[in-house]
């Protein structure tokens, strides 16, 4: 048997992250103001019949209903796992980073720097934290490491 509407209310109001907006027929949307990107809305449309869609822009377009599945049938564990997935979606940048995301290099003689992206910049530090670089796109940070003997490490 579906969920309710209240109890998928339920589910979607423990996500401390999520905001609840009111929207026209008794329906309510939950937005994720934190998003890195301009999409904030993760449910749409929760509908006192138990309906609700959940943002889904990284899968296909043909295997969503413009970019969100519905969740009428789905259990809880299903229903958050969507809701996960959409929220960790939505941290990431257009270019597919989260801020915060790192990567060690280390150079043959065992040097090590940090290649670090907030957005919208790439940088590479230091152990020291000190800047060594800034770049604008993680391609070109690459490319510097490289040509200075550096691999991923």
């Amino acid at each position: 048997m579906p969920l309710s509407f209240e109890e998928k209310k339920r589910i979607f109001d423990s996500y401390e992250e999520l905001e609840a907006v009111p929207v026209s027929l008794n329906r309510l949307n939950y937005h994720f103001k934190e998003s890195a990107v301009a999409k904030t809305t993760v449910v749409r449309f929760l509908h006192p019949n138990g309906n609700a869609l959940i943002y889904a822009g990284y899968l296909p377009k043909e295997e969503t209903q413009k970019g969100y599945v519905s969740v009428l049938d789905e259990d809880e564990e299903e229903i958050r796992e969507w809701v996960e997935k959409a929220i960790a979606h939505l941290k990431k940048t257009e270019d597919g980073y989260e801020d915060g995301y790192f990567e060690d290099w280390v150079h043959i003689n065992g040097d090590r720097l940090q290649l670090t992206y907030e957005n919208p910049v790439w940088t590479i530090l230091l152990p020291d934290g000190q800047v060594e670089a800034v770049f604008k796109t993680k391609e070109a940070c690459e490319g510097y490491l490289r040509d200075e003997g550096f691999e991923k490490g």
